[in-house]
């Protein structure tokens, strides 16, 4: 088994999607229990865009391959794996960064076979998202019937998929929010007829909490009722209006921080400008004092699905459990050629995307 080279978006000094360089790197032969597997989709996240802007402190120090998820197919395999079990197989998985290339090294157990009826495209759109979302709504928010839950950035990835889940629970009502109008046609293609599901703008954030009140209304349910879990991977303004908007014994489930997303690229000299507003954003960021949660009887809980990844064990547990919902293949909004990353990271750094954005590796 021999070395190849390969190509791969690495940066060396983070702060500006301009650092982000196409070169050849050297892939060695995959070590025992790894497989070696050419990309064939890569999945983009909000993730990779705080960590190339290094904001993101589980980012590796110095240059590296940013990049969570991938699918492909199996070119070869390390001692220790059966080759009749994974060579040829379409495939797809997760990765502690290093997915932005056209063949990378991955340990078996992170990696899943693709459905037969699913793209490439479809596959590299779906394990990071998809986990995120369950994690959030099953170990943190508790979901089960007759509960009531508000997703934020409804039509986004991580949105979508939240949806989905909550579909599979009997008379869950769902309240949806996007930050943009165009959107609502994914929401109600897929909703429109479920009484169950209804959908709002977030903006403007000084009302907000009167109009999620008043979704639950149209739902047949009180104002005073409040929601039993809120998705929350926006922050910003609409921080206490959430912890607002909870029921009683209620769970404020935080995954994100999509408005502190820089606006433009964090070079120290290019863009102080930038800088300064996100130092503004993080000195004014929420603080709540822990004697209020007790006494709302209500609960605040965060997570960073990376350091489930550590724990392979634990995240295959999570992974199984998700599988027995039998969750339809992810949506695909955009999709760019490899060489196309920059346009694709800028635009989903714009939060004018509908679904996934997914790189396409043509070599």
């Amino acid at each position: 088994m021999t070395s190849l080279v390969r190509r791969v978006w690495s940066i060396s000094t983070k702060g500006t999607f301009a650092n982000l360089v196409l070169e050849d790197d050297i892939l060695p032969p995959p070590p025992p229990k790894h497989l070696r597997v050419q990309v064939k989709s890569i999945g983009l996240n909000f993730a990779d865009i705080f960590s190339i802007f290094g904001l993101y402190s589980a980012t590796p120090k110095g240059k590296f391959i940013p990049g969570l998820e991938f699918s492909g197919i199996v070119e070869s395999v390390g001692e220790g794996i059966e080759e009749s079990e994974w060579l040829g197989k379409r495939v797809y998985g997760a990765t502690r960064f290093g997915g932005y290339a056209t063949h990378l090294n991955i340990e078996e157990e992170y990696v899943k076979q693709t459905p037969d009826n699913w793209t490439d495209q479809q596959a590299a759109a779906y394990v990071v998202q998809a986990m995120t979302s369950f994690y959030a709504l099953t170990e943190l928010g508790r979901i089960k019937e007759n509960k009531t839950v508000l997703v934020h950035s409804a039509a986004g990835g991580c949105g979508l998929l939240a949806l989905s889940i909550c579909s599979k629970y009997e008379n869950v009502k769902v309240v949806g929010t996007i930050g943009n109008p165009s959107k609502f046609n994914i929401l109600n293609q897929n909703y429109g007829d479920n009484e169950n599901f209804t959908f709002i703008l977030r903006e403007p954030s000084n009302d907000f909490e009167k109009r999620a009140r008043q979704a639950l209304l149209r739902m047949g349910l009180q104002e005073q009722d409040g929601y039993d879990i809120i998705l929350d991977s926006v922050m910003g303004n609409w921080f206490w209006s959430n912890y607002n908007l909870l029921a009683k014994e209620g769970k404020h489930v935080l995954f994100g921080s999509a408005s502190f997303t820089p606006t433009g690229n964090l070079h120290p000299i290019w863009n102080m400008y930038e800088w300064l507003k996100l130092g503004w954003k993080y000195i004014w960021r929420p603080k709540i004092d822990p004697m209020e949660i007790l006494q709302g009887n209500k609960s605040l809980l965060g997570f960073n699905l990376i350091h489930i990844y550590e724990r392979a064990e634990r995240l295959n547990q999570i992974f199984n459990d998700m599988q027995s919902l039998q969750l339809e293949a992810p949506h695909v909004g955009h999709e760019f050629e490899f060489d196309q990353l920059i346009e694709a990271l800028t635009l989903l750094q714009s939060g004018n995307t509908v679904g996934k954005v997914i790189l396409s590796v043509n070599f």
